[in-house]
């Protein structure tokens, strides 16, 4: 007999829908427990989203700070370099417009700088004790946000800034700017005075040397020493320079061609003229040539920091000039006698010296003039010596009229060096002070910094609570899996902190969040302009350091010319490029700093708080198996953070606003960018919203 519940491979019918059936069974109830446990674990991942947007209004406030710390970084280095800049235009009379208005916008920035820093300490110190509600706002605002889905959400949150302190800002320590400041504006006006009398003294040297180097060689190719020197004596270029600029030239160039003239032209001396009277005059010349070489042996130039000194001997250039030399007084010319009286000769070589029996001097000569006679063949008397440099002294093609006129020069530019030195070394005997007073700023650029740490700065714990109750199988209702069972309230723990971000840095957030303050100056003039681009090159200096500090009193020093004739400008420019150069200025820490989600044992062991303490033995409690009925969150959080009241009502938080003085009268109106936003859902209720969620997680029970 066939059995009906048995078919030939041995499988009935019956066990078989069974078997369907349990399997069935078995598929929809996995899938309705993994929805369950999903649908239990969302609170996590809201709790996690949380945790990242309450640490985003830490990394913001950090970016505020930031910003605030460049400006007062900036506005300090930019009154300083204004002053060097100033400093240096006052030594220069003819940028002394631009002195008075750097100098000006120096003491308007030191002004500014300290109205900033206090202003900015104020907002942010109110920003700070603001940060927790700011916090638990964001954090609240992603919850609601989070709220939809398969299963119903009533999403309650709360962020825990670890730690909750923060050091309030204060006053800056004192870094020497307006002491500094104070002495410049005082000496500013004797400065530009004295500046103006050690001008007009240089300039008087400056063109006795601009003669002196015409005369020498700056005419070339017409008449002048170096000319007069190669074509009468046929001098090489080496014992013959050229130069092409007086500043390369100085006055012992010309002492050392007026040698090296005389002594080739002694060298290359022969005895000329078919008549006596001839070659007694090339016989005189030949003596003027010693004499000239004789002179110059103890001639000399010396142009050294002590000043300038020299001695360039006055050739003489008529008869009575010539007795106060040693031809006048020598005895040198041979004297013969006869019947007639006595007579004196031009040397030894004239035919009418034969047997003199003695030598003479001019001085005799002229002394007993009624006791000689003229030679009739030398015709030596006391002009023949006295007028041999007379011509070449007085005509344009003559190399002594020259010579003269280059000694006049220097004499004229040693006199006025005389004057000119002791004020330039008074000016900068009152300067050089003044600098070293910027160059100590410069070395204490950052007592007057910003250096936030405010609460949060460790991390931020959030905890999220979804207070609504569903039914298990809402949304997923089968006739395999029937449940009465409610999803009850449930609760997430997570925390973020903040890292660097390699990939920006926060240095081009400020210049382009301050930018607009350089590019929107108003004014004109060069002292406009220069601030204006100063304040530029500064930002840079917050993230680039000494580099850019650098660059920019360069570029400032380029707007405005430091020529003078005292040299000062030049000299003042050199001493603020070298302090400058010599600050040592470090870049700011400019990496962004970004959120990250991390174990909140991380968090809670960066601090020693009550929160954090409270935290920490209530995860051990947990993890050592206590009962899940004790109600760690009311104990945990019975008290979150005390917090003092904040003013957010409006929906942002503006830290500081600044005003620069940047060119004319115009000012530049700048509110901080990044202002701490306050979720529309929570509005003015943010200190109602934290105690409820605080209420809300201290009333749950863990059943």
């Amino acid at each position: 007999m066939t059995d009906l519940f048995r078919d030939e491979r041995g499988i009935t019918s019956v066990s078989m829908a069974v078997a369907l059936f349990i399997s069935i069974a078995l598929i929809f109830s996995g899938a309705q427990l993994y929805r369950v446990h999903s649908a239990a674990a969302e609170v996590q991942e809201v709790a996690d989203a949380c945790a990242l947007a309450a640490d985003n209004e830490v990394a913001g406030l950090m970016t505020v700070a930031n910003v605030c710390d460049a400006v007062c970084l900036s506005l300090t280095l930019m009154a300083a370099t204004l002053y060097g800049l100033g400093l240096v235009a006052a030594c220069v009379p003819a940028a002394e417009s631009v002195s008075v208005k750097l100098m000006d916008l120096a003491q308007e920035t030191v002004k500014r700088r300290q109205e900033f820093y206090d202003r900015a300490c104020q907002g942010l110190n109110a920003a700070q004790r603001a940060l927790p509600f700011l916090a638990t706002g964001n954090a609240s605002a992603v919850a609601k946000a989070n709220e939809a889905g398969a299963l119903q959400a009533d999403h309650t949150a709360v962020a825990l800034l670890v730690p909750a302190d923060f050091e309030a800002l204060g006053a800056a320590a004192d870094d020497g700017l307006e002491d500094a400041a104070s002495t410049i504006d005082e000496d500013a006006e004797s400065i530009r005075s004295k500046a103006k009398e050690a001008e007009e003294a240089a300039a008087q040297a400056n063109a006795a040397k601009e003669r002196g180097f015409r005369e020498d060689c700056g005419a070339d190719p017409a008449y002048c020493m170096r000319e007069r020197a190669d074509a009468l004596a046929g001098l090489s270029g080496e014992e013959n320079p050229a130069y092409a600029s007086v500043d390369a030239w100085s006055f012992s160039v010309a002492l050392e061609r007026a040698r090296a003239y005389y002594r080739a032209r002694l060298t290359s001396w022969t005895l000329e003229g078919r008549s006596t009277e001839a070659q007694a005059d090339a016989i005189i010349r030949k003596r003027f040539y010693e004499h000239a070489l004789s002179e110059l042996a103890d001639a000399y130039v010396d142009d050294g920091p002590e000043g300038f000194s020299a001695h360039i001997p006055h050739l003489f250039r008529n008869t009575d000039e010539m007795r106060s030399t040693p031809l006048y007084t020598e005895t040198i010319y041979p004297v013969t006698e006869d019947a007639d009286g006595l007579m004196m000769h031009a040397w030894s070589g004239c035919p009418r010296a034969a047997g003199s029996a003695r030598a003479g001097s001019i001085q005799e000569l002229e002394a007993s003039r009624s006791a000689f006679r003229t030679c009739p063949a030398c015709r030596f008397v006391p002009s023949s010596v006295g007028s041999v440099a007379a011509a070449s002294t007085s005509i344009q093609n003559g190399f002594e009229n020259h010579y003269e006129q280059m000694r006049q020069a220097c004499e004229g530019y040693e006199e006025a060096r005389a004057k000119a030195d002791p004020l330039a070394a008074a000016m900068k005997d009152e300067v050089s002070p003044l600098l070293d007073a910027l160059a100590s700023v410069l070395d204490k650029a950052d007592l007057a910094r910003i250096h936030l740490e405010p609460p949060g700065r460790d991390g931020v714990i959030a905890v999220v609570a979804n207070t609504a109750q569903s039914d298990a199988d809402t949304g997923f209702q089968s006739t395999f899996v029937a449940s009465d069972d409610v999803l009850g309230r449930r609760v997430a723990v997570s925390s973020a902190t903040t890292v660097e971000d390699g990939t920006e840095s926060a240095g081009a957030l400020v210049t382009e969040a301050l930018g607009a303050l350089g590019s929107g100056s108003g004014g004109v003039g060069t002292a406009a302009a220069a601030s204006s681009r100063l304040w530029m090159s500064l930002l840079h200096a917050y993230e680039d350091g000494q580099a850019a500090l650098v660059g920019a009193v360069q570029d400032g020093l380029a707007s405005f010319s430091q020529t003078s004739a005292s040299g000062l400008g030049s000299w003042a420019a050199a001493a603020l490029t070298d302090i400058v150069e010599a600050a040592g200025l470090e870049p700011a820490d400019t990496a962004c700093q970004k959120p990250v989600v991390l174990n909140t044992a991380h968090v809670a062991s960066a601090s020693d708080d009550a929160l954090c303490v409270r935290y920490r033995n209530a995860k051990e409690a947990a993890l050592a198996g206590s009962s899940p009925s004790t109600s760690l969150i009311s104990t945990l959080f019975a008290r979150a953070a005390d917090v003092d009241e904040a003013d957010v009502s409006d929906g942002s938080f503006s830290v500081v606003e600044v005003e620069l003085p940047l060119g004319g009268n115009t000012a530049v109106d700048w509110r901080v960018p990044e202002e701490l936003e306050i979720p529309d859902a929570l509005g003015a209720g943010v200190t109602v919203a934290e105690t409820m969620v605080l209420e809300a997680l201290g009333d749950m029970a863990w059943q």
